[in-house]
């Protein structure tokens, strides 16, 4: 038997009400045809997405410095606290706004590892489905330079004239022509090129179709002990430069205003003992940020859901204060953020692993749209800003041109 197109082509291209239909039926012959030459693990996960019906959402990731790629799938639920998914088996997905969107988590149903693009294919030839086109959600439209530096203008004198410290300004850059069946690639491409990210892809109904490689983590748990970190200050990565030459009065200013925000939250939650260590430099692909840990032990389970909530949104994302920065960009973005900077990651009983979700895209009924952004402080330099956001939405943009060179208009 001869197949003329891939699985994920022919799963994507044809029409949301007959799509259902032919994939069924494409399976049985995919099945039919290859069923002696497939291994046990794909035999395994094919036969539990045909008898859980339950299963709609489904992520693949790969931790910071290592090499495994985890796969989980399962049921979506919405959680209202950090407490109904700590000590859980399964997936977060928080949005940038809890007051807006919800947080997601997927209940592990399957878990299993893979190595290869060849292998992350398999399981959607298996079962696991792309999601159709009517789940993608409609562009946002792109943000010329000229009117993005009409709002940090205009967010600078906001700084000047109010309490506020630091403001976080993004938008997106839209990619026509990309589809998601070429998204396998990417993710192997990402997990390649930033083996210091955390890169995710995942896709659950109401969230959408996202992929990511970020530099940013949030809180990571493991038995009693924990590690918080403080991420900010942006430049470009220039090995031959000492630490003192690469960072000037603005960005380490900014790393301090997010490292005094996390200090804060560590004493008020009671906790007396704990490491500090950084500023450090950290690279990401072709970008640097400053970076300083924080490290505590804690033997109480209710210490850790307040301070996940006073820590998201953190001034490097969002801003000081904190809720007067997050008023101040619902106001000027012409976006909404909906899962763009907003935080996810795996829990597995008693361990946790939070992620910011940055340099990330968003599938659309188009192609895709990244979301880059900076944060603003008085001595911001419009123009300095405009270019930091540009290097930043290389890390996806690269990776993007270089797999689909075709396709991007």
């Amino acid at each position: 038997m001869f197949i003329l197109c891939s699985y994920d082509e022919f799963y994507y291209l044809y029409s949301d009400k007959l799509q259902e239909v032919f994939v069924a039926l494409f399976v049985i012959l995919r099945i039919y045809e290859s069923l002696g030459q497939r291994d046990t693990l794909s035999l395994n996960v094919m036969n539990d997405f045909m008898n859980d019906q339950t299963i709609d959402s489904w992520v693949f990731y790969r931790r910071p410095a290592t090499s495994e790629i985890v796969h989980i799938a399962g049921k979506a639920r919405v959680v209202k606290k950090n407490g109904e998914w700590l000590n859980k088996q399964g997936f977060v997905i928080a949005p940038f706004d809890r007051s807006k969107h919800d947080t997601i988590f997927i209940e592990e149903a399957v878990n299993v590892h893979v190595h290869t693009e060849y292998e992350i294919s398999e399981l959607f030839s298996d079962g696991l489905r792309w999601p159709l086109s009517k789940d993608l959600v409609e562009p946002w439209r792109n943000m010329s330079k000229r009117e993005y530096l009409s709002y940090i203008r205009q967010m600078i004198k906001d700084i000047e004239s109010t309490s506020l410290e630091k403001v976080v300004l993004s938008r997106v850059i839209g990619v026509e022509g990309i589809k998601p069946y070429g998204s396998i690639g990417l993710f192997i491409e990402l997990c390649r090129k930033y083996p210091n990210a955390f890169v995710s892809f995942f896709y659950s109904p109401g969230i959408g179709l996202w992929l990511g490689a970020t530099p940013e983590t949030l809180i990571l748990n493991k038995d009693t002990r924990y590690r918080i970190v403080s991420l900010a200050g942006t430049a470009k990565w220039q090995p031959e430069l000492t630490f003192e030459q690469l960072w000037n009065k603005k960005e380490l200013e900014e790393q301090q205003m997010v490292t005094d925000f996390v200090k804060g939250i560590i004493d008020e939650s009671g906790i007396t003992e704990y490491q500090v260590k950084g500023p450090e430099t950290l690279r990401a692909g072709n970008m640097a940020h400053l970076r300083t840990i924080f490290r505590f032990d804690s033997e109480n389970p209710d210490l850790i859901d307040p301070i996940i909530d006073k820590l998201h949104p953190t001034p490097a994302v969002c801003g000081l204060p904190q809720e007067m920065s997050k008023e101040l960009i619902s106001m000027t973005e012409i976006y909404d953020r909906t899962y763009y900077t907003g935080f996810l990651g795996p829990v597995c009983n008693d361990s946790f692993s939070l992620f910011v979700n940055l340099r990330c895209l968003q599938y659309t009924k188009k192609g895709v749209q990244l979301f880059v952004g900076g944060g603003l402080t008085k001595d911001s330099q419009p123009e300095s800003e405009w270019e930091e956001t540009e290097m930043k939405a290389q890390t996806l943009l690269s990776v993007i041109k270089n797999n689909d060179k075709d396709k991007v208009k």
